[in-house]
């Protein structure tokens, strides 16, 4: 297997690669199907549980994959004594313009490093649940193809995983703390991390996807938890909703237990006394998502 890690764009991303190498004993003309796995973190860090671990599991499966650390100030930055008077790196739309740029990178590379060039996938977790959703939304979009320099299909994923999604990712009327990272940090800040300087209507719906959806959506797995206080059940039935008035090919799981940030579901990525980021019916959320695949004929490792 390849490892490199590669800066992506001009505001500090970085992109963690591990590339499959076929080999003669099994099949010398593999090509895998490639995972960009976006962690959560409230766009103001990208949180361990959702990188690292969800990269292993699918490389045990015969995926390519890239860890994709979008720029963020880290969560330090948000406890409240630092200056708030500019934009920090993860302001709309900077995370969104090295995503893209990101699948473009891995869309260039396809041949070299023996991928399904129709097995280009993006999974993302709470925020970067909201990110990968930002991409599927505007991957076709004039405004996105001049601020990346790219053609529209180089940017545009083949299938999106949505993990507990961050649909509406901004509430203005919420000033309650949150704890990230182990750092207390208000929501009015992590509403900054989001839109930056700009908290306008038309700013925050663009970030906020419940009006997102079209018919140029790409193919689409999500699940959640009805426990989950942070990304709400209802948002994420309504966009399901959307998915099917616009007739986009989705598949759709709602668990009933299981608080926020759950990652792989199991003790592998639960460090709580109450294990409550581990339930064995979440759990089954990764072996759904590789029958989805498989079923849209984007996996065939099965």
């Amino acid at each position: 297997m390849k490892i490199f890690s590669k800066k992506i764009g001009e505001k500090g991303a970085e992109a963690s690669y591990f590339i499959q190498e076929a080999d003669l004993s099994v099949d010398e003309n593999r090509k895998s199907p490639f995972l960009v796995i976006v962690p959560g973190g409230a766009y103001c860090y990208t949180a361990w549980r959702e990188r690292e671990p969800i990269a292993y599991e699918f490389i045990s499966k015969g995926f390519s994959c890239a860890i994709f650390d979008y720029a963020t100030e880290g969560a330090e930055f948000f406890d409240g004594k630092h200056d708030y008077s500019r934009d920090p790196v993860s302001a709309f739309p900077n995370p969104l313009i090295d995503l893209a740029k990101l699948v473009a990178d891995v869309k260039s590379h396809a041949e070299e490093w023996q991928l399904d060039p129709e097995s280009i996938n993006v999974i993302g977790f709470s925020a970067g649940g909201n990110l990968t959703a930002q991409l599927a939304a505007y991957w076709q979009t004039p405004w996105l193809v001049k601020l990346t320099g790219l053609k529209t299909e180089q940017m545009r994923p083949d299938s999106v995983g949505l993990c507990y999604p961050a649909i509406k990712m901004v509430d203005l009327n919420n000033h309650n703390i949150a704890v990230l990272n182990k750092v207390k940090v208000s929501v009015d800040l992590i509403n900054y991390a989001a839109t930056g300087l700009d908290q306008s209507a038309e700013r925050i719906a663009m970030i906020n996807l419940d009006q997102a959806v079209t018919s140029e959506f790409p193919r689409t797995f999500m699940w959640g938890t009805t426990e989950d206080l942070n990304c709400h059940v209802g948002d994420a039935i309504n966009f399901a909703g959307d998915l099917a008035k616009n007739k986009v090919p989705f598949e759709f799981h709602m668990y009933q237990k299981g608080n926020h940030g759950m990652s792989l579901a199991d003790k592998r990525t639960d460090g709580r006394p109450d294990h409550s980021l581990s339930d064995p019916q979440a759990a089954s959320w990764k072996k759904l998502y590789l029958g989805w695949l498989s079923e849209n004929n984007l996996y065939h490792l099965l």
